[in-house]
């Protein structure tokens, strides 16, 4: 690679491309951006901030690769970098679900109901640390997919629309990624299960 394919420095001809690919793709990134955030407000600061994003790391894009798919992979970890921003702990609700074996059977998780006692802010938090401890120790294009399936409510199209990638590749990543997590979580459920039986 040269010198000059690394360069930040931009051209007047790099914004004028830049802005061109941005309206080509303005409609698919708003619709993603909307999907990700939810409401509109959060769409638009999300959208800002990938084309901020974008724009930075523009010397880095090739042409050959169509530039949707390139600016909604900026998009998606703009989206989960905001998460983790807003809630460093994340929500615990469907842990059953991202536990599920490889046989497809869910495997419940047995945890003492905290809500009948005064330490349910304490269980709660420590739960959700041990699943963010957990998805963390994923390889990063397994934890992307779940999170965007089992956390934000992307379907699997939608997930590898996102990805640059196929449905099949999404499905395995999760389906993978899944039993990861479950063999993570049930090692350190022994701690729980001891703390709270």
């Amino acid at each position: 690679m040269s010198n000059s394919a690394t360069c930040t420095i931009r051209t007047e001809s790099d914004r004028r491309r830049f802005e061109e690919l941005v309206e080509a793709t303005r409609r698919q990134a708003w619709t993603m951006a909307k999907r990700l955030a939810g409401d509109s407000n959060d769409a638009d600061d999300l959208l800002l901030e990938t084309y901020a994003k974008a724009w930075r790391g523009f010397a880095s894009y090739s042409p050959e690769r169509p530039f949707a798919n390139w600016l909604l992979r900026i998009m998606q970890h703009a989206h989960l970098d905001s998460r983790r921003r807003a809630n460093p702990i994340r929500k615990a609700e469907s842990l059953n679900s991202m536990v599920s074996p490889s046989d497809g059977e869910v495997q419940e998780i047995q945890v003492a109901d905290p809500s009948a006692g005064p330490d349910e802010e304490l269980f709660r938090k420590q739960l959700r640390e041990e699943l963010d401890s957990c998805l963390d120790q994923l390889p990063k294009m397994y934890r992307d997919a779940i999170v965007m399936c089992d956390f934000d409510g992307l379907t699997y199209s939608e997930i590898a629309e996102a990805q640059g990638t196929t449905v099949g590749t999404v499905r395995s990543r999760i389906h993978r990624g899944r039993k990861l997590l479950r063999e993570l979580l049930l090692a350190r459920s022994g701690g729980f299960s001891k703390m709270y039986a």
